[in-house]
Parts: structure tokens; C-alpha cells; sequence
């Protein structure tokens, strides 16, 4: 909105020392009289809002667009072109899977079957399953009847695939490795041999949602201590 035209009047002409007995008269405070009559006394009020107000609009023009000497400002330059888009970050790497097995077994490639894990089938009255201890520094599970077999099962990690496994035992002993079906119990043999070595499997088993292995042991003699065993897994 353009400065609209001036609607006040000269209040006077005087110049030279004519203006300057005004200004005399002003500085001896000859206008504070005023002050005793009502009317007067509200026009000098009025008149100081008004110098005020005045002193703001120096105090604003002169900080905010300059004190007269400086030129316009220049026009705003253009702004730069905006910067080119970062690249997309990377994924995040995936989660291992968890451990499946006995106790959390899987460690790398094997998952570690513990000597507690065996137990004794139906060939005897009885399950005659033991730890044995006898041996200072040594533990494992034996058979307290050489009629029984043992079994031990494990699950087998989703995504992974069984491709041998080993029994270790104090003794020679024959061995096999079943896939069972979880909800039939249906079981097939998958690999066998003596205990004391790996016995790769001529074809891989897969992990799927119902099924696990079991390995069994031929034990012969109630002699025979059997260690542990493990299955060698890898991805599918």
C-alpha cells in the first residue's frame, strides 16, 4: 500500500532566532503551566504518545531499512537448483535363524547330541538306560542290558538339510540314521555304519515341517559307552 498524502498543517513559520526563542521558551519548560488546567493538560499527554510513537518509527526505519545513506537493496538473487537425492541407504542384514535341536544344539554345521539324549527301546521288561561315570574323567550312557538298542532324536533347523552324522562310543558299534515323520511316525533309513567316523549320507535329507531324525545304536555289550554323537546339517 503506497504512503497516503499528509493531512497535518504548519503549525508555524518562525525561522532563526525567531524559532530558537520557541525552542528557548520549551527547554525553560514554560509549556508545563499546562499541566494545572484539565483540557491543556490532555492535549500535552495526546502530543507526548504521539512523539513517541515518532521515535519508534526512526528507531524501526533506521535498524530495519537504513539510516538514509545506504542504497536500495539489490533484487534476491535466484536460488540454486536443489541437490540431487542421497542414495538409498542399505538393508539391514537378515537375522540368523535360531538354533533348533536338544538344548539349542546346532553349533556351525553340526547339531551336538548328548550322551542324556539316548534312551533304551521296548527289547527288554524295562528301560535300563544309564549314565556312566565309572571312568575318572569321562562321561557317557550305556545300556544295563545287551538285548536293548538306543535312540536318540533331534529336529533339524528350517532351511537346513542333514548330510551325514557320527556316533562316537568307547568301542565299535553299528549304527543308523532314520528320518521319521512327525505326524505318523513313520521312519526310513537314511544312512548307517560304525560309530567313530562321519558317515555321509548318499542323499541329503531336508528339513521340512514334519519331520526330524533319530539315530539308532546296535550296542552288543553292556561295555559299551557311547559319548555323544552329531549331525552334519548345511543350507538347503
Amino acid at each position: 500500500m503506497a504512503l497516503q498524502p499528509k493531512k497535518g498543517g504548519t503549525i508555524h513559520s518562525k525561522t532563526g532566532d525567531a524559532k530558537n526563542a520557541l525552542k528557548d521558551r520549551y527547554d525553560a519548560g514554560d509549556h508545563t503551566v499546562l499541566e494545572n488546567y484539565p483540557a491543556e493538560a490532555a492535549l500535552l499527554y495526546q502530543m507526548q504518545q504521539m512523539s513517541e510513537d515518532i521515535d519508534e518509527l526512526r528507531r524501526y526505519l533506521t535498524a530495519e531499512v537504513g539510516n538514509g545513506a545506504q542504497g536500495p537493496a539489490g533484487a534476491k538473487g535466484d536460488t540454486g537448483d536443489a541437490g540431487a537425492d542421497g542414495s538409498n541407504g542399505s538393508n539391514g542384514s537378515t537375522g540368523a535363524r535360531g538354533a533348533a535341536g536338544p538344548a539349542g544344539g546346532v553349533y556351525g554345521n553340526i547339531i551336538k547330541i548328548l550322551p542324556t539324549e539316548f534312551m533304551g527301546n521296548d527289547d527288554v521288561s524295562y528301560e535300563r538306560t544309564v549314565i556312566e561315570d565309572d571312568v575318572r574323567g569321562k562321561l557317557g550312557v550305556r545300556v544295563a542290558s545287551s538285548s536293548q538298542e538306543i535312540f536318540a532324536s533331534t529336529t533339524i533347523p528350517e532351511g537346513k538339510k542333514v548330510t551325514g552324522y557320527a556316533v562316537y562310543s568307547s568301542s565299535s558299534v553299528s549304527t543308523y540314521l532314520n528320518g521319521i515323520v512327525l505326524s505318523t511316525g513313520v521312519s526310513s533309513e537314511i544312512g548307517n555304519g560304525n560309530s567313530g567316523a562321519v558317515i555321509n549320507l548318499k542323499t541329503a535329507y531336508n528339513s521340512a515341517e514334519t519331520n526330524y531324525v533319530a539315530i539308532k545304536v546296535m550296542t552288543t555289550s553292556t561295555g559299551q559307552v557311547i559319548y555323544g554323537a552329531v549331525i552334519i546339517i548345511a543350507d538347503i
